[in-house]
């Protein structure tokens, strides 16, 4: 970590630049004719490359509808923002590839069961990016033929227009507005632009700004910093972010998230900013593009974690530890399963709500609620498997393939026998199964085997540094036929 000197401009310039703009409303036809109702359970299932789901989230999953995107003048926009405020939604619209127009959607979810739009307002010459609230107005920033953009309008005037004020840089990227401050963030040679409630202007140059965030800290994301607003700055790869690509931060008072494409995601302690936690970007499907599997947008919705993984959709984790707050990491349950492919763009999550904008999609509105059947208390083990117990003062297990190649054998954790979990071994694979008590801890090397040929068992418990056989985390392994494995597992068991 290192010192970063800001260059502010404080509160000196005025708006400027400013137009009005007469707006369509709802141009498209009726919009509630976009609302497809679905009330359909959602269920997490593996990502692309991943053996099985390790565990349950906590949580019952509900699509409720579906929002078609908006068409304007006979093409379809795609959704890239979700603001809460109260009992609406507000959703933010652009046009894929260089040409610029937009909308938004006014959606009243006061009754999750039944969300209506309200409004739709159409920009036929503007890139909706990102959107807000602020003291009765609506607040929109993207990009148009003259570079980036912020504006107001006032979705309760009779006549909607919208003021129109420029931002250095080619496009608005990322807004948030809170206690009164509204900030945005603005491309590539554009930075940080803060604006209070007076319309006066504080901006802080950043070189390939994306996303801004406010937890403990404030804090801005840029092609190779994230920078806090304190002063402290963390490096990234600057190889993560894609050029002019969705990148977003999130934060609590707890964690600071960091949606970094190739990157995946990062998780940083927020007192300190030290890196707690990283999840890989999703795999690419053979013969699909790599730059399209990647980790755009992420929300943390206590203690759920939301991930925007591009083409791979939406995965689903959560904090998990035991009791006293210690040893807490997040675990990864799966995807939801929307029954095909899905390209996501942005997620956000807020109460009991889950938005998903899916570009040509639309959006998808979600609720959830506690599963009251799942009363686990996850708890850090290491565990074996076999049926026999090793030697020596630490206990472990070793899985004897001597005279019943293909049977089960029980996998114990914490010296305790798992329900549901075994292992096996026949025709040179070694499938793990843990079932529904016991998953597996976000490591790199979760799973480490050593085989032995005969006389060869150890007389103590072998130290897991030195395995070779194998070490990663899949479930279904190759591996040769030995005699005796010794199997070790690090993970998680519901107690």
């Amino acid at each position: 970590m290192k010192k970063f000197t800001f260059t502010l401009i404080g509160f000196l310039v005025l708006f400027f630049s400013c137009q009005k703009d007469d707006l369509r409303i709802d141009g498209s036809g009726e919009p509630q004719s976009r609302v497809k109702f679905k009330n359909q359970e959602i269920r997490l299932v593996p990502g692309f490359g991943l053996k099985s789901i390790q565990a349950t989230s906590g949580f019952i999953y509900t699509l409720v509808a579906e929002v078609d995107a908006p068409i304007i003048d006979g093409r379809t926009v795609q959704a890239t923002h979700v603001e809460i405020v109260g009992n609406r939604a507000l959703v933010s619209y652009n046009m894929r590839g260089p040409d610029q127009m937009g909308a938004i959607d006014i959606i009243d979810i006061t009754n999750p069961a039944a969300p209506f739009i309200i409004h739709s307002i159409e920009f036929p010459n503007r890139d909706v990016n990102t959107i807000g609230w602020h003291d009765g107005q609506i607040v929109v920033a993207g990009q148009d033929s003259q570079g980036a953009y912020f504006g107001f309008l006032d979705p309760e005037a009779e006549d909607v227009e919208l003021e129109v004020f420029r931002l250095q840089s080619f496009s608005a990227m990322s807004m948030t507005v809170a206690e009164d401050l509204i900030y945005v963030v603005s491309g590539s040679t554009g930075g940080l632009t803060i604006i209070d409630a007076e319309g006066n202007e504080d901006f802080l140059p950043f070189t390939d700004a994306r996303s801004f965030a406010l937890g403990l800290d404030a804090y801005v994301l840029t092609r190779e910093n994230i920078y806090v607003l304190d002063g402290e700055t963390i490096p990234i790869d600057a190889d993560f972010l894609q050029r002019a690509s969705k990148a977003e931060l999130d934060a609590s008072p707890e964690f600071l998230f960091a949606a970094l494409n190739r990157g995946g995601v990062h998780i940083y302690n927020a007192d300190g900013l030290a890196l707690l936690q990283t999840f890989d970007r999703p795999i690419t499907p053979p013969g699909l593009e790599d730059e399209d599997f990647v980790t755009n947008s992420v929300s943390y919705n206590h203690p759920l974690l939301f991930i925007g993984n591009g083409g791979a959709g939406i995965a689903v984790a959560g904090l998990e530890g035991s009791s006293d707050g210690k040893d807490v990491t997040f675990v990864e349950y799966g995807y939801f399963d929307f029954g095909g492919p899905l390209s996501t763009n942005f997620v956000r999550s807020e109460g009991n709500f889950i938005f998903v904008a899916t570009g040509l999609g639309g959006l998808k509105i979600l609720t959830f609620v506690e599963d009251d059947d799942d009363d686990c208390n996850w708890t850090s083990e290491t565990a074996f498997a076999g049926s026999d117990a090793g030697e020596g003062e630490a206990w472990w297990y070793y899985f004897d393939n001597t005279s019943s190649t293909g049977s089960s054998h029980p996998i114990y954790a914490g010296q305790q026998l798992v329900e549901g979990a075994n292992a096996q071994y026949s025709n040179g694979v070694l499938t793990i199964t843990l079932g529904d008590n016991m998953m597996l801890r976000n490591v790199s090397e979760p799973v480490k085997i050593q085989g032995y040929n005969e006389g060869e068992l150890p007389a103590e418990r072998p130290a897991a540094g030195l395995f070779t056989t194998y070490k990663g985390n899949e479930l279904e392994i190759e591996v040769p036929y030995y005699p005796y494995y010794v199997i070790h597992l690090d993970v998680w068991v519901c107690k």
